[in-house]
C-alpha cells in the first residue's frame, strides 16, 4: 500500500469538463422546454450548481432561461413574462415573482 499516490486532476482539466457539461445541459435545457419541463428544470439546477462549483458561466442566452431565485427554467409565455421598458429587458418569473433586468444602466435611480 505504501508508495501509491492518487492522481489529482488539474484545475484546467476540471474546467474544460465543466464547460462541456454545461454545453450538454444547455442543449437539454433548450430541448426540454419544448418536450418536458421537469428535464428542463433539472438541467437548470445542474447548470447553476456546476457554474458555482467550477466558476464556469453559461452563455447569456442560457442565463436568461434560468430563474436565479427559484432555480427553474423560464419559458416566455408559459411561466415567465418578458417586457422591454426604457431600453431594458425585464424578465419576470411567474413561479416565484423574481425579476431579471438586462440592458443599459443609465446611472439614475428610480427614486427621482
Amino acid at each position: 500500500m505504501a508508495g501509491r499516490r492518487r492522481h489529482r486532476r488539474r484545475k484546467s482539466d476540471r474546467k474544460i469538463e465543466a464547460q462541456s457539461a454545461i454545453r450538454i445541459l444547455s442543449d437539454s435545457l433548450e430541448n426540454g422546454l419544448v418536450d418536458n419541463v421537469k428535464i428542463a428544470d433539472s438541467a437548470a439546477r445542474q447548470i447553476l450548481a456546476i457554474g458555482k462549483k467550477h466558476g464556469v458561466r453559461p452563455k447569456s442566452g442560457i442565463k436568461r432561461m434560468i430563474c436565479r431565485k427559484c432555480k427553474k427554467s423560464l419559458s416566455p409565455g408559459t411561466n415567465s413574462r418578458v417586457r422591454i421598458s426604457s431600453k431594458r429587458l425585464i424578465i419576470t418569473c411567474s413561479e416565484c415573482g423574481g425579476m431579471t433586468r438586462q440592458g443599459p444602466d443609465f446611472g439614475g435611480s428610480d427614486d427621482e
